[in-house]
């Protein structure tokens, strides 16, 4: 007794076990964590070395080079597309972990431990070296918090208070500000003052800086209690400052700070700050623990909003700028919507062509199939996001698949008169290790996946092959352990015998009778059915080569970036104008409904690969809401065509969320060692993009060298006076920067105390000359320029280095209707003469290298599938021959996928490959299924080789056609959709299948007979 008849005659059993699963996955599809696409890790992080007073060349040579040595002497690091930034005072490297690195936590916590080993090493004026690998975590929400009555003091109160209720929601993972503006208290030393005074101004900040500070005073132990010697610091108050006594003359006068300054309390002067709506606000950024329904999460944020209102005052307001829970349950809610549809056409169409008790029984198997698979997702801990869903829509049709054929078998041998105990039986038996080894070749396709692709494109097919494997797994056992049961009960008599006459008016009917005329055609002239195979073959390649290509598409959200550029060195002033301008044209229209901006530095990562920029204050990012995804589309492209130039000196990007984490679609790297032949290079470069009509901003990473001071100090006469470069700096730095000499504490709220001359002896080439500098000799000041002389000197203003070797990056982007990639074939040729006229090193970035990167790993997984493909179907024929016969059936895909990909006018990207892939197994599956039934009519039926081959043809086109159809069906709301990530697998799948399909009729038995004619004429 086998398996099968040990389910049925137990059918209670796998009834029951069946409705526990199915309820648990109705169960698991409302609680199941929910996300907009499957969690990314990041594998960038920053390492950031301060040097004040290096200039860039002197912080490439003195730590640039040693940083860089120790980080690539880690075989984790990708050197490839890891670069660093030299740049006045500071490096920033930026390092990509490879992708093969499974915790790259772990590492980072490496390269931490190595830095602090590595800064001894390093020049002493190093002040910090430090990594940061929180660079890539994305916000699951960002809120402003802002005032029109109060301050950003007061606001900060406030916010502790929002910070601490937000805490107390579990699945919160990290709460961060931005935006304070701390209060500090300057002192402006009078420069005049203090020469009548003779005030040494290097002691004036020694004795601030001792007086300011937290000392151990140690302790008294007088045998019986030990007591803490506490000092507390002289700094309290504005006042206490102002009464500090900085010098007594000989007298016995003394002066106080009053005497030679003026002590200001007010707010620091912002390096960058935030507005939300031209409203200046903080900002609070919200992550959520991985592993959570981000759904929920947001419900759970709502919730606890309303109730920090309620401790709030009533002026102060929380809104909302990024929420990605909203974003997630919208696309959720509406991928749930095509799945659903997709469910009911499916079953709709199988009811269309099959009698009502056959098509109830198929009808069924899919939700049970379905719902079973989401359950064992959620055992599994895979998300319910658009990947996994879209798996399952994909998948839809195919799990159906199984059980028609199963239906199929048992009702043709009750058409035999075989009782309906053993056709139930026997339909499932003879039909296992077909239908197995089709399921096989479908989930062979989708195995390899996980091990080529890595990075990013691994993160996001990751539950793919997981999906559809469980999926047709568990189709697989309802059909071969449920069905039967179900056919014996439901089915009590077969539909080829009864009413010949009505079945004649059925869909099925006519394209039965329409199909054997032309199977019979395709015998008379086989080599016209070959060659038709041949011809859509190359006409599918070809019209693969026309198409249009897009690795991932835009994200279709009501959002989108602006970005605001300035040349190098505008100020803070220049980059708001410009920003505020622009923030007011987007609030006048009715489509937007927020726009917050960010002056002198960007957002918190938002969306997954869209990365923050590096502060700057000639950069500004505004992050804009619109009512609906189509408004931002029709947004976008206004403002690109009427404002990108529209300001002076400043460039306005548009800047649409997408999956790719480029700074520009078409890049050209250029490398050497000679910086002034790089520079030309580049901008040969460059001129070529100008050029092209479609390219509407080229620019490089370079920036322009950079004035400065040089200040060449008399050493010998210095040096008399008891002056050397260390105190000369330190003077012009309190002068010029300010210098910090201590902290005033309220509470646990810090005012910092800062020395610097005032603002209106610090804007200006003789305010330096003028600056004092004290002798320790003589203890009189005088000015600079008795020790030293000024010219002007230049530095460059940065020098990027890529895997170590000094680095142009050529960028360009392109409008909105123009295709990268073409794009760069025009300018390909322009970049080779170039290259060809020099002995640096040219490569292209950009979508051509995410393409590379991805594409040829999925043509190595499609290939790896081939071959297990071909192995199940040696295993399960035995002969070489018939392997190969059947794979001759997989190019037949290629005319309906690009068939598909040119009338629904989608680009051929990611999603549209993996629908290939899935051609590839689907096609394989309908050729067994008609090979193994030939094979079954020749060795049992004793058969010609033609014989079998019509006859097989004839009885298997129902099965082949139906399956293939609800899977083609299945697809079609992911193409109505308009998506453009899933669209395309949409239309590749559903016009792929139907193609293959007709083809598939039509030729393999024709090759069938060609392939095994000489075996008919042996036995001859």
């Amino acid at each position: 007794m086998n398996i099968i008849e040990l389910a049925m005659k137990h059918k209670q059993i796998a009834i029951i076990i069946t409705a526990i699963l199915f309820a648990f996955g109705v169960y698991s599809l409302m609680v199941m964590p929910r996300n907009e696409f499957p969690e990314f890790t990041i594998r960038q992080g920053l390492v950031i070395g301060v040097y004040p007073g290096a200039t860039s060349e002197q912080v490439e040579d003195q730590l640039t080079g040693k940083v860089e040595e120790f980080l690539f002497s880690f075989k984790e690091v990708n050197r490839e597309k890891t670069y660093s930034i030299s740049k006045e005072g500071m490096l920033i490297v930026f390092v990509e972990v490879n992708n093969n690195v499974d915790d790259p936590d772990a590492f980072w916590d490496k390269i931490k431990f190595g830095l602090s080993q590595l800064k001894p090493q390093l020049p002493s004026q190093v002040l910090a070296l430090i990594a940061n690998n929180d660079f890539g975590d994305t916000a699951a929400m960002l809120l402003t918090v802002e005032s029109k009555s109060k301050n950003k003091k007061q606001l900060e109160k406030n916010l502790k208070i929002i910070e601490e209720e937000l805490r107390k929601i579990p699945t919160v993972s990290k709460v961060k500000h931005y935006g304070l503006q701390n209060e500090e208290i300057t002192i402006h030393f009078d420069q005049d003052k203090l020469a009548r005074y003779g005030v040494n101004m290097s002691s004036v900040l020694a004795v601030m800086q001792l007086e300011s500070a937290v000392y151990y005073g140690g302790e008294v132990d007088n045998g019986e209690l030990i007591t803490p010697v506490h000092i507390p610091t002289s700094f309290q108050s504005e006042n206490e400052i102002k009464n500090q006594i900085v010098y007594a003359d000989p007298l016995g006068n003394l002066i106080r700070v009053k005497d030679v300054a003026e002590v200001k309390r007010q707010f620091a002067e912002p390096s960058s700050y935030i507005k939300n709506n031209g409203a200046s606000c903080l900002l609070i950024s919200l992550e959520m623990q991985t592993g959570n329904n981000i759904v929920q999460f947001g419900e759970d944020v709502d919730e606890q909003l309303k109730h920090i209102n309620t401790l709030l005052p009533a002026d102060i307001e929380i809104h909302k700028i990024a929420d990605m829970p909203k974003a997630v349950g919208h696309s959720i809610q509406h991928f749930l919507k095509e799945f659903f549809i997709a469910i009911a056409a499916v079953i709709v169409v199988i009811m269309l062509f099959l009698p009502f008790r056959v098509a109830m029984v198929s009808g069924v198997t899919i939700p049970i199939s379905i719902f079973i698979t989401i359950g064992l997702l959620y055992v599994l801990g895979v998300e319910l996001h658009t990947v996994s869903l879209a798996g399952l829509i994909v998948v839809l049709g195919m799990v159906v698949d199984n059980a028609i054929v199963v239906i199929d078998n048992y009702v043709e041998k009750l058409d035999e008169g075989i009782d309906r105990w053993q056709a139930a039986i026997l339909s499932a038996k003879e039909l296992f290790i077909p239908v197995f080894a089709a399921t096989l070749c479908i989930v062979a396709t989708y195995v390899p996946m996980p091990m080529f692709l890595t990075g990013q494109t691994g993160d996001f097919v990751g539950s793919l092959p997981v999906t559809i494997a469980l999926a047709l797994g568990i189709s697989l056992l309802v059909a071969m352990l449920l069905v039967p049961y179900l056919n014996y009960f439901v089915i009590r008599k077969g539909i080829h015998k009864e009413g010949e006459k009505g079945s004649k008016f059925s869909p099925l009917y006519l394209l039965q009778a329409i199909y054997n005329k032309t199977l019979e055609l395709a015998f008379k002239v086989p080599w016209l059915a070959v060659l038709i195979g041949i011809a859509s073959i190359v006409v599918g390649a070809y019209i693969f080569m026309l198409v249009p290509r897009q690795l991932f598409p835009k994200v279709e959200r009501n959002q989108f970036a602006v970005e605001i550029y300035l040349p190098q060195g505008s100020t803070l002033e220049q980059t708001a104008f410009v920003a505020d301008s622009l923030t007011s044209m987007l609030q006048s229209d009715e489509r937007v409904t927020n726009v917050a901006t960010f002056i002198g530095e960007s957002s918190p990562r938002f969306h997954t690969t869209y990365a923050p920029n590096f502060p700057s204050k000639n950069y500004a990012q505004l992050v804009v809401n619109t009512q609906s995804d189509l408004q931002a589309i029709e947004l976008l492209d206004e403002y690109e065509k009427n404002y990108r130039n529209h300001f002076p000196n400043a460039y306005v990007r548009m800047k649409q969320l997408d999956m790719l984490a480029t700074k520009a679609p078409v890049e050209v790297r250029i490398s050497g060692n000679d910086l002034q032949e790089l520079k030309l290079a580049a901008e040969e470069v460059k001129a070529v993009m100008e050029a092209n009509n479609n390219v509407i901003w080229a620019r490089t990473d370079y920036i322009e060298p950079r004035q400065g001071i040089r200040v060449n100090v008399d050493d010998e006469r210095a040096n008399r006076l008891g002056l050397t470069r260390g105190t000369i700096a330190a003077s012009i730095a309190s002068g010029f920067s300010g210098i910090p000499v201590g902290t005033v504490w309220e509470g646990d709220y810090p005012v910092n105390v800062k020395v610097v001359n005032a603002p209106q002896n610090k804007d200006d080439f003789d305010d330096l000359k003028n600056q004092l500098v004290t002798t320790p000799f003589t203890f009189n000041p005088l000015p600079l320029r008795q020790v030293a002389t000024f010219t002007t000197d230049w530095s460059e203003g940065e020098i990027i280095r890529r895997n170590g070797i000094r680095t142009i990056t050529v960028r360009a982007d392109v409008s909105r209707d123009a295709l990268p990639y073409r794009v760069l074939a025009e300018l390909k040729p322009q970049v080779k003469e170039i290259a060809d006229c020099s002995d640096l090193q040219f490569e292209y970035g950009g979508e051509e290298e995410n393409e590379l990167e991805n594409y040829l790993p999925i043509g190595k997984a499609l290939g790896v599938g081939i071959v297990l493909i071909f192995f199940i179907l040696l295993f399960q024929f035995k002969t070489l021959r018939h392997a190969l016969l059947i794979m001759t059936t997989m190019p037949l895909s290629v005319l309906g996928a690009a068939l598909g990909i040119l009338l629904t006018g989608y680009s051929f990207g990611l999603t549209a490959a993996l629908g290939i892939m899935s051609l590839m197994g689907i096609v394989v599956r309908n050729g067994i299924i008609l090979v193994d039934y030939a094979e079954e009519l020749r060795h049992k039926n004793g058969l010609s080789v033609q014989e079998a081959a019509i006859a097989a043809g004839r009885r298997r086109m129902r099965p082949i056609f139906l399956t293939s159809f609800a899977a083609a069906i299945g697809v079609v709301p992911m193409i109505i959709s308009g998506s453009t990530l899933w669209g395309p697998l949409g239309a590749v799948v559903c016009f792929g299948l139907l193609v293959s399909m007709a083809l598939t009729l039509l030729v393999l038995p024709v090759l069938y007979q060609q392939f095994f004619k000489k075996q008919d004429l042996a036995k001859a």
